[in-house]
C-alpha cells in the first residue's frame, strides 16, 4: 500500500507552500459483554479506507474513499485539492504546515500471543465466569457485567513533504462492573486489565477470583462509613491522579484548544502552573499501555512530551498545523479514530511523575483528610479549569493515619489549584487509569496515571 500512495502523491501537482497527505487506515476488532447472566452485546467490526487532506491557500479540503486502487486514490486527491481551492476564496485566517518535519519508518505494537489466534470459547469463558462469580456471591449484588475488547489497526501515511510511515497498533482489554444495593443505597465497582499488546496482557485474569473480589468490595462499601462533605485535604490514589491529569489538565494542554482560546493554559508556556517538584509527562512510547504508538495519524514519530517540569509549563500536544501556528515542534499528538475523520491533538499516556514519599508518610503529613481511590468518571470544563470526579471508595485519614473505609464519593475543584496546592507526592507512578478518551466524536485508547498525590483545599462531595 505504501508504494501505491507514493505513486499517487508523486502524480499530484502542488506548489511548495501547499500540503497534501494520504492516509490508509484499516481496523478490525471484536467485543462482547455479559450482563446479569446473558450476553448483552456481541460485535465484530472491520473498517478500512483512504483519507486525503489538502491544505491550499489557507483552506482545507478533506475526502475519504473505500477503494484502494491507484486511480481512485488519485481522483480523490484531486477532489480534496479542488475543495481546498474553493474554500480558500472565503478564508482569511493563515493556515500552513512547516516544511522541516519529515518522518520515515515502521512501527508496531509488540505482541507475544496474538488474540486473533485465541478461540472464542476461551474469551467467552473469561467474561462469563467473571460476571457469574460476582452475581452469585450474594443477593446484595444488583447488577453485574463483564466485557472483553480487542482491536487491531494499521495506518500507512505519506505526504508531499516526504513523510512515509507505516504503523500497527493492537489493544486488548477485560473489564468488570458491579453494583451492590441494599434498600435505596447503591455502590459501584469497576476494574479492568489490558493495554497495547496481545493475549498475554489478560491471560492472567482469574475470572472467579476477579468477580468475587469485586462483589466482596461492593458489599463492604454498602456497610462503609458515609463520606464527608466540604473542603479538606485529599490524597488521590494513582487512578484518581491519572483521571485528573488526563481530563482536567491534559485536555487543557491540547494545542487546538489553546488556539481556540478554550484553555486556561493559553499563553502560559514558561510560567509556573504547579509547585516545585510537580512533573507531568505524556509518553506514547511506553510499551504495553493503552495510549502507546510509534507514529501518530499524520506520520509524526511519537516521543515523550514534557508538559510540566518542576512546576513550569513546557509543552502542548501538537498536530502539524498547530505546531506551525504556534511556532513549536510537532510531537506526535495527531490522532484519528479511523479513516473517516481528520487527526486531532490528542493524548497518549499522561501521568504525574513520582516523588519520594510512602503512603504512610503522606498520611502522616496530611494529618486530617481523606484518601480517595479508583476513579469512576466525571466531567471537566477546560476553558474554566473546573472538574468533578467520582471515586469508587476512599478512607478517612485521622491523626495522620489511614482508618475506616468510605463508599462512593465525589471530588471537585479547580485544575491549577490542584497542582499549586500539592504538598506531598508518592514514590512511584502507576498507570492505573485505563481509559477511552472522547473528543469531538472521536474515541481513542489512552492511559492516565501518577503516584499518590496529596492536595489541600479540595471539595469532597459526600453525604455528611
Amino acid at each position: 500500500m505504501l508504494d501505491v500512495l507514493e505513486q499517487v502523491i508523486n502524480k499530484v501537482s502542488l506548489s511548495s507552500k501547499d500540503f497534501l497527505d494520504i492516509r490508509y487506515a484499516y481496523a478490525m476488532g471484536e467485543s462482547f459483554t455479559v450482563r446479569n447472566g446473558r450476553f448483552d452485546s456481541v460485535s465484530n467490526q472491520t473498517t478500512g479506507g483512504i483519507a486525503i487532506r489538502a491544505l491550499i491557500d489557507n483552506a482545507w479540503g478533506f475526502t475519504t474513499i473505500v477503494k484502494t486502487d491507484k486511480e481512485s486514490i488519485l481522483q480523490a486527491a484531486n477532489k480534496a485539492i479542488k475543495m481546498a481551492q474553493a474554500g480558500s476564496k472565503y478564508t482569511k485566517q493563515e493556515r500552513t504546515i512547516g516544511d522541516g518535519w519529515v518522518f520515515e519508518g515502521k512501527g508496531a505494537t509488540k505482541i507475544e500471543i496474538d488474540p486473533r489466534d485465541i478461540d472464542k470459547e476461551t474469551k467467552f469463558e473469561k467474561v462469563i465466569k467473571t460476571e457469574e462469580s460476582a452475581r452469585e456471591y450474594s443477593d446484595s449484588i444488583a447488577e453485574s457485567s463483564s466485557t472483553y475488547q480487542e482491536s487491531h489497526g494499521k495506518e500507512v501515511i505519506v505526504n508531499n513533504k516526504g513523510t512515509k510511515v507505516e504503523n500497527e497498533t493492537h489493544v486488548i482489554r477485560l473489564m468488570k462492573n458491579i453494583v451492590g444495593r441494599e434498600g435505596v443505597k447503591m455502590q459501584s465497582i469497576f476494574d479492568s486489565i489490558g493495554g497495547s499488546g496481545g493475549w498475554e496482557l489478560v491471560d492472567s485474569w482469574d475470572p472467579e477470583k476477579e468477580g468475587l473480589k469485586a462483589a466482596v468490595t461492593a458489599e463492604k462499601l454498602l456497610r462503609a462509613r458515609e463520606p464527608p462533605s466540604g473542603k479538606m485535604n485529599v490524597v488521590m490514589d494513582p487512578s484518581l491522579t491519572g483521571v485528573f491529569i488526563h481530563e482536567a489538565f491534559g485536555h487543557a494542554c491540547e494545542a487546538d484548544e489553546i488556539i481556540a482560546k478554550s484553555s486556561i493554559l493559553e499563553g502560559r508556556i514558561g510560567e509556573r502552573v504547579g509547585v516545585e517538584g510537580v512533573n507531568v509527562y505524556d509518553d506514547p512510547t511506553v510499551d504495553g499501555l493503552r495510549g502507546s504508538f510509534a507514529y501518530d495519524s499524520e506520520g509524526t514519530e511519537a516521543r515523550k512530551r514534557v508538559l510540566v517540569e518542576d512546576g513550569i509549563l513546557k509543552e502542548f500536544f501538537h498536530t502539524l498545523e498547530t505546531a506551525t501556528a504556534l511556532g513549536m515542534e510537532p510531537n506526535g499528538a495527531g490522532r484519528a479514530m479511523n479513516f473517516n475523520v481528520t487527526p486531532q491533538a490528542r493524548m497518549g499516556n499522561t501521568y504525574v511523575d513520582g516523588g519520594d514519599m510512602t503512603i504512610e508518610e503522606i498520611a502522616e503529613v496530611t494529618k486530617e483528610g481523606v484518601y480517595l481511590k479508583d476513579s469512576y468518571g466525571g466531567y471537566v470544563m477546560p476553558a474554566k479549569g473546573q472538574f468533578y470526579f467520582t471515586c469508587q471508595m476512599g478512607y478517612f485519614i485521622e491523626n495522620g493515619e489511614i482508618t475506616d473505609m468510605m463508599g462512593n464519593v465525589g471530588m471537585s475543584g479547580m485544575t491549577l489549584e490542584v497542582l499549586q496546592n500539592t504538598f506531598a507526592i508518592g514514590k512511584t507512578w502507576d498507570p492505573a487509569f485505563k481509559g477511552t478518551c472522547g473528543k469531538f466524536g472521536q474515541w481513542v485508547p489512552v492511559t492516565g496515571g501518577g503516584p499518590n498525590l496529596a492536595v489541600s483545599n479540595l471539595v469532597v462531595g459526600g453525604t455528611k
